[in-house]
């Protein structure tokens, strides 16, 4: 897996997660109440995009015995850490980042994706000018979607296993077209795999959704 340059015009411009665990009594959510468009579509701010993205790229490493489940532990720790920044930072300035504070953050996730490449890369340091594309990192941030909502409790473990198992059957087909039409792409196979990417998508709202009792409870 690459590492991500967010200076990329690669990364998409609004993909949102499910970010907050069901309420206590709410009951079985229908799939009336999925959104209208895919969960991760929604509009969502850089920042965290990024961070959907550091955690889907920690999750799928793990998933293919890249890092260990030690060293995926410590990396989200790393992860929710800045995490915490950006929410300390947003409650001071009226729910956004300035401008200084935006890029400060920006930084800790350049050094964060750097670490993710390193440690599932040997120690190899991360390229500079990564090869990233939309469908790429919509499959990071999905992951991402997929880790966050199991520690929220939204999903079991098998729940997440299988969505993954399904996350890894889109990147193949999309490493697949891409290897049939010289290293891209085709713009109907960009198409296919962007219905693919939000069918999965409106599955892990579903599945995250489908539960009648909270986690907490």
């Amino acid at each position: 897996m690459t590492s991500v340059n967010w200076n990329t015009g690669a990364l998409p411009e609004a993909y949102a997660p499910l970010v907050s665990p069901k309420a206590v009594g709410s009951g079985t959510t229908s799939s009336s109440a999925a959104p209208a468009q895919p969960a991760d579509t929604l509009r969502l701010s850089p920042a965290a995009v990024r961070e959907l993205a550091l955690a889907g790229r920690i999750a799928l490493n793990e998933q293919a015995g890249n890092i260990s489940s030690e060293l995926a532990a410590q990396l989200n720790g790393q992860t929710s850490e800045i995490q915490d920044q950006i929410v300390a930072d947003e409650q001071n300035n009226g729910g956004t980042l300035t401008s200084s504070e935006a890029q400060s953050i920006q930084q800790l996730q350049t050094q964060e994706s750097q670490r993710i490449y390193s440690a599932a890369h040997d120690g190899a340091a991360a390229p500079t000018d990564p090869d990233v594309t939309k469908a790429g990192i919509r499959q990071d941030v999905q992951a991402g979607r997929i880790a966050t909502s199991e520690t929220a409790g939204n999903l079991s473990s098998d729940q997440a296993n299988q969505l993954y198992a399904q996350s890894a059957m889109i990147q193949q087909q999309i490493v697949t077209d891409e290897q049939a039409n010289g290293g891209s792409l085709s713009s109907a196979d960009a198409q296919a795999i962007n219905q693919a990417q939000n069918q999965f998508s409106q599955q892990i709202y579903e599945t995250a959704h489908s539960a009648s009792t909270p986690a907490s409870a």
